[in-house]
């Protein structure tokens, strides 16, 4: 749906073929003309969902493409990734990822699919040529990946984990920490990826490879999983459970990141 910003009113509905999904809306320019993406699909029985393309000034729908997770208990969570015509979208759960081309009409045609990047909630960053993001359904399987978009291939998987000592319950002990499903902004030429359980790095990511310039831990906390906010070199982090060494409960934190 779309509303009047001063008034509050309706301005338009797509109707309700599928279901809402964590996605945000993203709008784009195509063909000299602006459209609306929405990755839709939320719980439903049967699993229903995809990629719809909107004229936004009229909300009329151009078209759509399926594209969702034969399971119940999935969603479509991680936002369009838009490079010119062509749109990128992925979700887990064995769904992967789909590149499609749109065309001056607002259609949608499939370029390929791939199984190599299928992101859980995060959205892929592209750059270059590549995208880059975190594969996997669970922790313990998930990798770094950065996709070649002209094949869907990949260029190369990073897992990054390492240990860390730390005090959980007043014994220390050593404990496996990685960004494991985490969130990746682009900013200053540089990768900051906030890991799943409360980790802040930049990364240097390109077609060579994988470097860690500087890394710092936040607290420990599972599931990170809201995207950092970045203005004005002040970072907004959310910390959504009770932090496992401290016991700081949940929060919304500012990082100053200026010097």
């Amino acid at each position: 749906v779309a509303f009047d910003k001063t008034s509050g009113r309706l301005a338009w509905g797509t109707g309700k073929q599928w279901g809402t999904s964590y996605a945000t809306p993203v709008s784009a320019y195509m063909h000299g003309m602006k459209r609306l993406l929405v990755f839709a699909g939320g719980e439903s029985k049967p699993p229903i969902g995809g990629l719809l393309c909107i004229a936004p000034a009229t909300g009329r729908l151009l078209s759509r493409y399926p594209w969702r997770s034969n399971s119940y208990e999935s969603v479509n969570a991680a936002n369009p990734s838009v490079m010119g015509d062509r749109v990128f979208v992925s979700a887990s759960y064995g769904t992967g990822g789909l590149l499609l081309r749109v065309d001056p009409g607002g259609e949608m045609h499939k370029i390929w699919i791939t199984d190599e990047l299928g992101t859980h909630w995060n959205t892929s960053i592209h750059r270059n040529g590549y995208l880059y993001g975190f594969d996997g359904r669970h922790s313990h399987t998930s990798e770094l990946v950065c996709l070649d978009i002209r094949t869907g291939k990949s260029v190369w998987r990073k897992d990054a984990r390492w240990n860390e000592e730390g005090e959980i319950n007043g014994a220390k002990r050593a404990i496996t920490q990685g960004f494991f499903r985490g969130s990746l902004l682009w900013a200053d030429g540089h990768f900051l990826c906030l890991g799943e359980s409360g980790t802040l790095a930049w990364l240097d990511l390109s077609p060579r490879g994988y470097r860690e310039m500087i890394r710092a831990p936040l607290f420990m906390a599972q599931e990170t999983w809201n995207v950092p906010v970045l203005s004005r070199g002040l970072v907004y982090v959310m910390q959504n459970t009770p932090d496992q060494v401290t016991g700081t409960g949940p929060r919304l934190i500012c990082y100053d990141l200026r010097k």
